[in-house]
């Protein structure tokens, strides 16, 4: 699966979420909140991957900044449905690539 990036001035956040012990239904309302929020679910076709989100911020924040309210925005989302939420946060303030693009595996 491949991402591309239209903005070079931008923080890039991904994120892979795990929400254990939800319902297929509480996931998909987590889920339309973390849109709400502007975040982008990032899925391959066969849904193997379907807990990775990806997200911009603006350029003049720090990453401390930009995890920090990356970790905030999914432990709300998650707050009704979930004790417990499972992050891995990894920030870059470029492109991932040169080519504008990066391979999730």
């Amino acid at each position: 699966m491949y991402l591309t990036y239209k903005n070079e001035n931008m923080n890039h956040i991904m994120v892979c979420a795990e929400f254990p012990g939800t319902t297929d239904e509480q996931a998909n309302e987590i889920y339309a909140i973390l849109n709400q929020r502007n975040w982008t679910r990032i899925t391959s076709q066969d849904e193997e991957f379907n807990n990775i989100w990806y997200g911009t911020f603006n350029r003049q924040m720090l990453e401390k900044d930009c995890r920090e309210i990356a970790t905030r925005n999914f432990m709300e989302a998650a707050k009704k449905y979930c004790s417990e939420v499972q992050l891995t946060i990894l920030w870059g303030a470029n492109k991932p690539t040169s080519q504008g693009f990066t391979l999730i595996s």
